[in-house]
């Protein structure tokens, strides 16, 4: 797989394919993962150029798996589109916007939440209440594989999940509505909204995948970037056009990207 830096004239092609947008996920990307959400920051470089870019591209948004609003207050860049919950909600005109069916889950979310409260009583498990999904962390517990299996088990046994799918990031299960919608089909629906005709997406995590294909897509010039790191999921490096190693190297690309940006293609 070609390490990004070293290929840097691939993205100056895109950059003469006009509307062009630039995507990235968040944790693990413009943020170096954490040991809990709430303790994530975004790098100050990242942000810094991440407002540089939204002069000079014709999209900049956050794909993530957080809530939309949280996605905005985390970055804290005015002129980004934020999309939260792994595409299930956009942060728009100062509102969130849930695509349908979405919201009528938020019920069934603070159900399930004390259910599992019951059934893992675990000081180093940590549930994250995202409004239409929730997310059961065990990063802090001594044997993450032994949580993991455990935390699985114990879901499978909450009734008011049935229509809800499990999914599985770095250290995480996450709980989400059977909607069929994830970051491709929110990178999709950029695409379509802005009429990109090329774009830049930069993930992480196997969420990221996803969003990947949406790159490769006939009548649109993508490029998939996997920014790896020690919990990298197998299949990310595979399913991407190039690399970078890190939120260091990240910081790195966008600044050449907005230098590079804002002279004439």
């Amino acid at each position: 797989m070609r390490y990004l830096l070293d290929h840097l004239d691939a993205v100056k092609e895109l950059l003469t394919l006009r509307p062009l947008g630039l995507i990235t996920d968040i944790d693990g990307t413009i943020s170096d993962i954490a040991a809990t959400p709430e303790a994530a920051v975004v790098s100050p470089i990242c942000r810094e150029k991440l407002a540089d870019l939204t002069q000079r591209l014709d999209l900049v948004a956050a794909i993530s798996g957080r809530p939309a609003a949280a996605a905005r207050d985390m970055v804290g860049v005015d002129g980004m589109v934020y999309v939260g919950n792994h595409g299930l909600e956009r942060w728009r005109d100062g509102a969130v916007e849930y695509v349908a069916g979405a919201e009528k889950h938020r019920a069934k979310v603070k159900e399930a939440l004390e259910r599992i409260r019951e059934l893992l009583p675990l000081e180093c498990v940590i549930l994250e209440d995202k409004g239409v999904s929730l997310s059961i962390h065990y990063r802090l517990c001594p044997d993450v594989q032994e949580v993991r299996q455990l935390v699985l088990s114990k879901v499978a046994t909450v009734d008011v999940l049935t229509d809800f799918r499990v999914c599985e990031g770095k250290m995480v299960v996450e709980l989400r509505p059977a909607i069929d919608v994830g970051k491709g089909v929110a990178v999709r629906s950029l695409v379509e909204r802005y009429k990109l005709r090329s774009g830049l997406y930069l993930g992480d995590d196997v969420t990221d995948t996803d969003a990947f294909e949406a790159m490769h897509e006939a009548g649109f010039r993508g490029a998939a970037i996997a920014v790896l790191g020690e919990e990298s999921p197998d299949g990310l490096r595979r399913s991407a056009d190039f690399t970078l190693n890190g939120v260091s190297d990240v910081e790195r690309f966008l600044a050449w990207l907005a230098a590079a940006s804002a002279r004439p293609a």
